[in-house]
């Protein structure tokens, strides 16, 4: 269960004719299952955004009809948007997702207010779009939104404990152990990769060649049988595609952000030190050159070797299916029961989901204790035994190889620059600096670093949207 809360708006109908039309065809409602509304007269949504807007309007009024102290918050931006969006695997029932909506309404301290629920149907997993009005009908009062994402998380948390089954592990951790978004950087050095990836797998799959059957009688409904079985292997083959190259994005943000941990440091450290504008701020532009030159070697030569691999994996998984084939071809010129065969199929296709799981698990789990390890120590242990092994077979080894070289290069050159610059600090100016200067510089480095700061928060919380987006997506 992933739970968006949106910022505040001010118009009720623009955001329930959005919601109630298709993006694409502004008079279509092809992507609208079912809509419903909670503490208004009716369900019909044009009548409910009319009584939810007077509503806001007449917030003083309502204040004082009730009793209560007027004044307090404003009700410039009194419309709220939440989604509740299911996993894929989810299939919740319209009364289940009813119930859910009020639930977490109930849980959040704003059942009482007025809201339209938006059932959409356009992605494949489930999700419910809420209008939320933050002027309570009765007593006039807004909503409270003090820690509603921790909230909200907690709540979900709760939810996945309730149905058995928990979507997202980082929920469970405290908020120190867990994993932080990729910046929007690294995700956009992948993102065309992962395109290609995905093109790749795309063309391995219509390239496959399967057979038709299409033998007679009793054996056609077996065929077909056995033709599901294997289908489903091939889409669990191609699932775990891209569950694989998800794990090796990450791994490789791990280590890249690691093997910079300590310039980073020594760059916020400067730049709180208020040492000069320029030099601060060269030293920022050298460490991102440096560290884009060390992912970019990295990202290829792994991306190449998990391409060969698929490949590789893929044929051998046509084989297999080529010689289950066969075989079921004799059992039935034989004539023998397949029931037992089929049974053994089962727990095979079972074993092979078990199997996809422990693989994630371990994956994360490895990644997980790399984080405590020294990535520059094994970086460089890497370059140093290089030089007596022998030849590989891989070439996408190779490549690995020289982007572990060119990793150690890059941190080098900026511990080198790290430790100019850290003997500087302190130091005298090369040439005696006016009280005007000092006062221009300060402004600047004070507000390139409030601008820094603020779009890295930006890039955070865009990155965090978009990988819950594509879990949740695929």
């Amino acid at each position: 269960m992933i739970v968006k809360i949106s910022g505040s708006g001010k118009s009720f109908k623009g955001l329930s004719d959005y919601l109630t039309h298709d993006p694409n065809k502004a008079k279509t409602v092809e992507r609208v299952a079912w809509t419903h509304t909670i503490n208004l007269p009716d369900d019909h949504v044009p009548s409910a955004v009319n009584t939810m807007y007077l509503t806001a309007e007449n917030a003083e009024l309502l204040k004082q009809q009730a009793g209560v102290r007027g004044g307090g918050g404003t009700a410039e931006h009194p419309v709220k948007h939440i989604s509740l969006s299911w996993h894929q695997d989810d299939n919740p029932s319209q009364q289940h997702m009813l119930a859910t909506s009020k639930q977490f309404l109930q849980s959040m301290g704003w059942g009482e207010h007025q809201a339209i629920l938006v059932a959409h149907s356009d992605k494949p997993h489930k999700h419910v779009h809420i209008i939320l009005n933050e002027v309570h009908p009765e007593t006039g009062l807004l909503l409270n939104h003090d820690y509603e994402c921790e909230r909200a998380r907690k709540w979900g948390l709760a939810y996945e404990r309730e149905q058995g089954v928990i979507r997202c592990e980082q929920r469970t951790l405290n908020p120190e152990e867990r994993e932080k978004a990729m910046p929007r950087n690294m995700w956009a050095a992948f993102k065309k990769k992962e395109q290609e990836f995905q093109k790749s797998e795309e063309l391995l799959r219509q390239n496959s060649d399967i057979p038709e059957y299409s033998p007679e009688n009793r054996a056609k409904e077996e065929w077909k049988i056995l033709k599901e079985f294997q289908k489903e292997e091939r889409l669990a083959f191609f699932a775990q595609g891209k569950l694989e190259f998800k794990e090796l994005r990450s791994s490789i943000y791990r280590e890249v952000r690691e093997a910079f941990r300590e310039p980073w440091s020594a760059y916020f450290a400067a730049l709180k030190a208020g040492r000069p504008p320029d030099e601060v701020f060269s030293f920022k532009e050298q460490i991102i050159a440096e560290q884009k030159a060390t992912l970019e070697p990295l990202r290829d030569a792994a991306c190449a070797e998990l391409r060969e691999a698929r490949d590789l994996k893929y044929r051998e998984l046509l084989d297999g299916q080529k010689t289950v084939r066969a075989e079921f071809t004799e059992r039935l010129e034989t004539g023998l029961d397949n029931t037992s065969y089929f049974n053994d199929l089962a727990q095979k296709s079972s074993s092979r989901k078990q199997a996809a799981l422990a693989f994630r698990e371990a994956s994360i789990e490895v990644t997980t204790n790399f984080q405590g390890e020294q990535p520059r120590a094994l970086l460089r242990a890497a370059v140093e035994d290089a030089p007596g092994r022998t030849a590989r077979s891989h070439r996408g080894r190779d490549i690995a190889d020289l982007g572990k070289r060119r990793a150690v290069a890059g941190v080098a050159a900026v511990a080198d620059s790290l430790f100019s610059f850290l003997t500087n600090l302190g130091s005298a100016p090369p040439r005696p600096v006016s009280a005007e200067e000092k006062e221009n510089q300060f402004r600047e480095a004070a507000e390139n670093a409030l601008k820094q700061h603020q779009q890295h928060e930006r890039e955070e919380d865009d990155a965090r949207w978009r990988e819950r987006q594509r879990t949740y997506g695929e």
